[in-house]
């Protein structure tokens, strides 16, 4: 299956086949032989990627993906090949309402928006302390921001609504 991943302004495309036991992993010009295990019951993988080993943290919110791994955290957007079609089709844009949830429990250190602001898509709105890890959480989309429902030096709960904009 095919996927195509956003990550800091740049897309790139991911294939995937499964040969025995293993991913076959293919973008571009590279290939990358992978093998994937679910640790307990949670939202934690070990990963080998051409023989290194990678643990790694996920949590899957539609079509963002926030990973935790190497002492990071990344938030990639993420599509398949039907999922762009079905976007294609109905002109996929966010609008409206949207909100900032936390993607883990943490302490918010820093708010970097105000009621009012106008903010740009990837832009750091709230960063979480999170595991002795700063997480910078950004916009999905350009909007304005219409409440803030955090202060900082406050602890949150994994999923707690952070900020809402339209």
């Amino acid at each position: 299956m095919k996927y195509y991943c956003k990550f800091e302004g740049q897309e790139r495309d991911y294939t995937f086949v499964r040969r025995d036991n293993r991913l076959l992993c293919t973008s571009g010009d590279r290939s990358y032989e992978m093998d994937l295990s679910l640790v307990g019951d949670g939202a934690l993988f070990s990963m080998l990627v051409d023989g290194r080993s990678y643990d790694v943290l996920a949590d899957v919110q539609r079509e963002k993906v926030a990973l935790q791994m190497v002492g990071e955290r990344f938030v990639v957007h993420v599509e398949d090949d039907r999922e762009r079609a079905a976007h294609a089709a109905a002109g996929h844009k966010s609008s409206g309402k949207r909100e900032l949830r936390a993607a883990m429990p943490g302490i918010v250190v820093a708010i970097k928006a105000a009621v009012g602001d106008v903010v740009e898509e990837g832009q750091t709105l709230v960063v979480l302390e999170a595991m002795k890890m700063q997480n910078p959480l950004g916009s999905e989309s350009a909007g304005t921001i219409t409440r803030v429902l955090v202060k900082t030096g406050e602890a949150v709960a994994g999923g707690a609504l952070l900020m809402e904009m339209e």
